[in-house]
């Protein structure tokens, strides 16, 4: 096997684990963090959930999607990362 063809699996695999895995703890944040927001502006909590977690597999999706189609798999995990600690310190502030 080339250093071009083991080069080029270690991206893919990069870019499949960012987006499986990096893409679901992203999501899993972001459904959090807006069912707290929407608890925490007045909808009933029960209402809230159920609304973040069905905007959460339209968020799942498009991450999916996206990271796929960026061009770097260094920026696509500098983005998972920068997004989860974003959301990460939005929870920390709103308990």
């Amino acid at each position: 096997m080339s250093a071009a063809k083991a080069s080029s699996g270690l991206r893919t695999g990069l870019r499949i684990t960012g987006a499986v895995f990096g893409g679901y703890a992203v999501t899993a944040l972001a459904v959090t963090t807006a069912a707290a927001l929407l608890a925490r502006s007045g909808l009933a909590r029960s209402e809230a959930v159920a609304l973040a977690a069905m905007t959460g597999f339209i968020v799942y999706l498009a991450l999916l999607l996206w990271a796929f189609s960026v061009h770097s798999v260094a920026r696509l995990w500098v983005v998972l990362a920068l997004a989860m600690a974003a959301m990460g310190a939005v929870l920390y502030l709103l308990a």
